[in-house]
């Protein structure tokens, strides 16, 4: 008898194991599919809102000519070509800083950071500083209340910006070091949240 309630206690703990994997898994799978779903519908956002702006996607690859890392130097020159154009650009980066520009708009600076590199890796760290509306930026903020809190890893954004200029910046470092910095100044034309997903 004693032998039974053995067996009988082994499958019992046995079946509850198999069933928890199983539970497991199917919750990772539906977490899966709720994410590529999430996914894909930033992405087709994203390809709206630069279809519908024509705005220049591909200024990455030139700029990097099509290496996943660039170390030297760029150029200003080189980005005046690619960002001071009659079309806007689509640039992925996080938002580093908002402050009132007037009564109506708002200075947006949004840095290419590592987390949101998406595209190729520079030794020149790639800024925007844009005039933005303060309605549109309100209701961003309202609609994404996290989007300025942790370190980086949460709150990409996808902008689409007209550049009418460029500025080179140096920040001294450590031991001899200087930092680089390009910032393109313009206004903003869209934006769209994509949080810590890569597209």
């Amino acid at each position: 008898m004693s032998k039974i309630i053995w067996i009988l206690c082994i499958l019992l703990i046995g079946g509850y194991f198999v069933n928890s994997y199983f539970e497991s898994n199917a919750k990772r799978e539906a977490d899966r599919i709720e994410r590529e779903n999430i996914k894909k519908k930033i992405k087709s956002s994203v390809q709206n809102i630069s279809s519908r702006t024509n705005a220049v996607s591909d200024w990455e690859s030139k700029l990097s000519r099509g290496k996943r890392y660039r170390l030297e130097p760029i150029l200003t020159l080189e980005l005046e070509k690619l960002w001071v154009i009659e079309r806007p650009i689509l640039f992925y980066g996080s938002i580093q800083d908002i402050k009132t520009f007037d009564k109506d708009n708002y200075i947006v600076v949004i840095e290419k950071s590592f987390r949101s590199g998406f595209g190729s890796m520079y030794g020149t760290d790639l800024m925007l500083s844009l005039e933005a509306p303060k309605t549109k930026i309100d209701t961003f903020l309202r609609d994404h209340p996290d989007l300025l809190e942790g370190i980086g890893f949460n709150n990409s954004v996808a902008v689409v910006a007209k550049i009418n200029s460029i500025k080179t910046t140096y920040i001294s470092g450590g031991e001899g070091d200087r930092k680089e910095i390009k910032t393109g100044y313009g206004s903003m034309i869209d934006l769209e949240y994509i949080g810590d997903l890569r597209l």
